[in-house]
């Protein structure tokens, strides 16, 4: 089943090709503030460096956050436009099970962080070993302060192993490596979201037969924006 992969729900624009065999291609662009610009011109290269049409695809996946709002809307705009007007399966996934899934053959505790401002990131906690990597997450997604998280895990786990991944590891790479934890950061490569993956993940949910209705997909905030709490502090 040829799956495309979308997430915009941070500074990367990532698009992927994947079907019964694996990756085909991908594309992973840093395009702070300009998804809506460029999406469709990378998807349009994306078929063309893989020889494939857009009426060859089967199916879809995208990323559904948490994240950026802009980059939320813009990611998910695109994808429910492709599944209503090509009439195919979509799937949507965490951001955060996408970058849990960069780190998925160690068995140690993985913790993907999205920078959400104001000192707090966006994550989940991950234990075990199944390729459905949203089996493997152990709490809820949510927004924490990066304080609050390392004490949870002292609590949870005082002599487990630590993997972090995600764009928040080098906003608090200092923070996190003289903690007391045994910590590990992933290396760059594995700290963005890739097009293949996603797309490589929604190949695997697809065959197994999981649908999402692409009219009641909607972005995971997980917190409300900005000046939406602005607004509320000023008018109570």
């Amino acid at each position: 089943m040829l799956t495309l992969g979308i997430d915009t729900s941070t500074e990367i624009c990532a698009l992927g090709l994947a079907d019964e065999e694996g990756i085909l291609g991908e594309v992973n662009f840093r395009l702070i503030h300009r998804h809506g610009e460029e999406l469709h011109s990378h998807l349009d290269y994306l078929l063309q460096t893989t020889e494939k049409r857009i009426e060859d695809l089967e199916g879809l996946c995208i990323g559904s956050g948490p994240g950026s709002f802009t980059g939320l809307r813009i990611g998910l705009t695109a994808a429910k436009t492709l599944a209503q007007v090509l009439d195919l399966p979509i799937v949507a996934v965490s951001s955060l099970d996408i970058l849990a899934y960069n780190l998925s053959n160690t068995e140690a505790w993985l913790l993907p962080v999205i920078d959400a401002r104001r000192e707090r990131v966006y994550t989940a906690i991950y234990k075990g070993w199944a390729r459905d990597i949203e089996s493997r997450r152990t709490t809820v997604p949510r927004a924490v302060a990066i304080e609050d998280l390392l004490e949870e895990l002292r609590e949870l786990d005082p002599e487990g192993v630590f993997y972090f991944t995600g764009n928040a590891v080098h906003q608090y790479q200092s923070l996190l490596t003289a903690s007391e934890l045994n910590i590990k950061l992933a290396t760059g490569d594995k700290r963005i979201i890739r097009g293949g993956v996603v797309a490589a993940l929604g190949q695997y949910y697809l065959a197994q037969g999981r649908r999402d209705n692409y009219l009641e997909i909607t972005p995971d905030y997980l917190k409300k924006p900005q000046a939406e709490i602005n607004w509320q502090k000023i008018h109570g």
